[in-house]
C-alpha cells in the first residue's frame, strides 16, 4: 500500500492556558509515536482567550506528517479528531476491493464503538436525571446515594465485609 503526506490541524480548547501547550504538545508526540506514523514538521501555536467567554482558551497545531499506509492515516483521523486534514502525496490511489473493505470496516466499528458509547451516556444521564427528579420531589438522599449490596459470593469474602463494618462501628 502507498505510504502517503499529510497535514493535521489538530484543535483543542479549555484552561488554564498554560495547559494548553503542553498538552498539545503531548497530543502531538504521542501521534507522532503511533507505528507507521513520522511527524516531519510541527508548529504549535500559542493560546489565545475565546471571545466572549470568562475563562477558556484555544490553540492549534499544524502538523506534517508521513503516513506508512492509508489505513495508519484513517486510524489517525479517528483517533485524534483533527479540525482540518490536507493530503499533500501522493496525488491519486489506487484500491483494491479488499482495501476498500477494510477501510469500511475500520470505520463502521469506530461508528459501533461511538454509537454504543453514546447510548450508555445517554442511559447514564437518563438515570441521573431521574434521580434529581426524586430528589427535588422530597426523595430520601440516602436511597439515590445507597451502594448496591455486592453478592456474597465466597464465605471468605463475607467474612473480611463483617469485619470491616465491626471496625467502622468501633470508630
Amino acid at each position: 500500500m502507498t505510504a502517503l503526506t499529510a497535514k493535521f490541524i489538530i484543535e483543542i480548547l479549555g484552561r488554564p492556558a498554560e495547559h494548553l501547550k503542553a498538552a498539545l504538545t503531548e497530543l502531538v508526540d504521542k501521534l507522532g509515536s503511533e507505528k507507521g506514523v513520522a511527524v516531519l514538521n510541527k508548529e504549535i501555536h500559542e493560546p489565545k482567550k475565546v471571545e466572549k467567554t470568562e475563562n477558556l482558551w484555544t490553540t492549534f497545531a499544524d502538523v506534517e506528517m508521513r503516513f506508512e499506509s492509508l489505513p495508519l492515516f484513517f486510524n489517525a483521523i479517528m483517533t485524534y479528531l483533527p479540525a482540518h486534514i490536507e493530503v499533500y502525496e501522493p496525488d491519486s490511489f489506487k484500491l483494491n476491493t479488499f482495501e476498500v473493505n477494510e477501510f469500511a470496516n475500520f470505520i463502521v466499528n469506530k461508528l459501533h464503538n461511538y454509537d454504543a458509547l453514546a447510548k450508555r451516556m445517554m442511559g447514564e444521564r437518563d438515570i441521573l436525571i431521574s434521580k434529581l427528579e426524586y430528589l427535588r420531589n422530597g426523595g430520601d438522599m440516602k436511597k439515590v446515594f445507597e451502594v448496591p449490596e455486592i453478592k456474597k459470593e465466597t464465605p471468605k469474602i463475607e467474612s473480611k465485609i463483617e469485619k470491616r463494618k465491626k471496625s467502622k462501628k468501633k470508630k
